[in-house]
């Protein structure tokens, strides 16, 4: 593949300059960015954190992205310009100060992560660059903060579709895929537990009834939940899929004897790897599962998964593209259905379910109480 298109004179290219955005659910800090292309921070200089690239999680980034794509390719505020693709967060906030992840704070490249020539070929017509050239004018993206009203969800295909692992990370991922081949078989399947700390007790996601729908499923309910559906495929084994070292001692249990006879978590990531590389490894491995790839739809990891598996274009089109799952959300977020993305594990468990919750919420609304709701950032 060619290397992807600089911006030539006379274009107008974007760079992109985050901004607080009222109720935004993991936009970053805003007060720490600059505009891309310049390393110098608040922090008297030092190529500091976040300091020219877009913050969060992962596929919180990637979801920046497809709004960016949106802004400049889709008819929006900077129509028919080339995006210059973001600096990404190295994700030294997901680890404890006393962990070595969280001293990698420098951002990391686009390319670093993603193939970024693949990407700008895939996109096409859009227009991206790495870096824009001397000499062209260059405008500034505001980044939109993703919360229930964020309305880009239709560009998500096309941004989860023209993502490769970059030449940088094909290595572990390559890797992480025999390990997996290895412990589970010809058809291993992944399971994506959403139990880290941020999620199962800094969020307050696990508080009852806060929300209309579940967000927390401990391993073994997962576990019980996807049985039939592993059975019913024929699946030879289990990779679970979640942050260890980032597990609350007051989090669940995972006991992979639970999940039968053949489970693996993935090999330990090295520690002089960032976490956004470590994230978008097991990422490429869970898309790549054979025996189908079970995930918490509230999670923006398990929905990133299911969109790659479902719209992945070039060599990783032929790649099985089954995702289920374990939860009963209704909609990822507003305008698409996860059921356009994921099959349930249980349709009746679900409908009995969604009962209950109305049930709930009709008593609560006799009580004077209401029941919020609202999109989740995941890992």
């Amino acid at each position: 593949l060619a290397s992807p298109p600089s911006c030539r004179v006379g274009d107008s290219c974007m760079r992109i300059h985050p901004v607080p955005s009222p109720n935004a659910v993991g936009s970053g800090n805003a007060q720490l960015y600059v505009e891309i292309g310049s390393r110098e921070t608040q922090f008297g200089g030092s190529k500091a954190a976040d300091a020219s690239g877009l913050g969060g999680g992962l596929n919180n980034m990637l979801m920046n992205v497809a709004q960016l794509l949106h802004d400049s390719c889709g008819g929006g505020r900077h129509g028919n310009t080339t995006l210059v693709l973001p600096q990404l967060t190295s994700g030294w906030r997901f680890f404890k100060a006393s962990q070595p992840g969280s001293r990698i704070k420098e951002s990391v490249e686009f390319g670093d992560v993603f193939d970024a020539a693949a990407f700008a070929q895939r996109v096409a017509p859009c227009r991206v660059a790495e870096v824009a050239p001397v000499g062209v004018a260059v405008q500034e993206a505001a980044v939109v903060g993703i919360n229930r009203q964020w309305p880009y969800e239709a560009w998500l295909p096309l941004v989860y579709g023209a993502l490769a692992p970059s030449r940088k990370l094909q290595p572990a991922v390559a890797q992480m895929v025999r390990r997996a081949a290895a412990g589970g078989g010809p058809r291993w399947a992944a399971v994506h537990l959403r139990i880290e700390r941020d999620w199962w007790v800094i969020s307050g996601f696990c508080t009852a009834r806060r929300f209309p729908h579940r967000r927390c499923y401990p391993p073994s309910e997962v576990a019980s939940l996807t049985a039939a559906s592993r059975l019913r495929r024929n699946v030879s084994g289990v990779v679970l899929i979640y942050a260890a070292d980032n597990v609350a001692r007051s989090g669940p249990e995972v006991r992979p004897e639970q999940f039968g006879a053949r489970v693996l978590s993935l090999p330990s990531a090295p520690e002089s790897m960032a976490y956004t590389l470590r994230t978008a490894a097991e990422f490429f491995t869970a898309a790549a599962a054979p025996g189908g790839f079970y995930g918490n739809s509230f999670s923006t990891f398990s929905a990133g998964v299911a969109l790659h598996r479902k719209f992945a274009r070039g060599s990783a089109a032929a790649a099985p593209r089954a995702a289920y799952a374990y939860d009963c959300q209704p909609a990822l977020v507003r305008g698409m259905r996860s059921s356009e993305l994921f099959r349930t594990v249980s349709a009746a468990r679900c409908a009995a379910a969604a009962g209950g919750v109305a049930a709930a919420r009709s008593t609560d609304a006799a009580r004077g109480k209401g029941v919020r709701s609202g999109l989740s950032q995941g890992r």
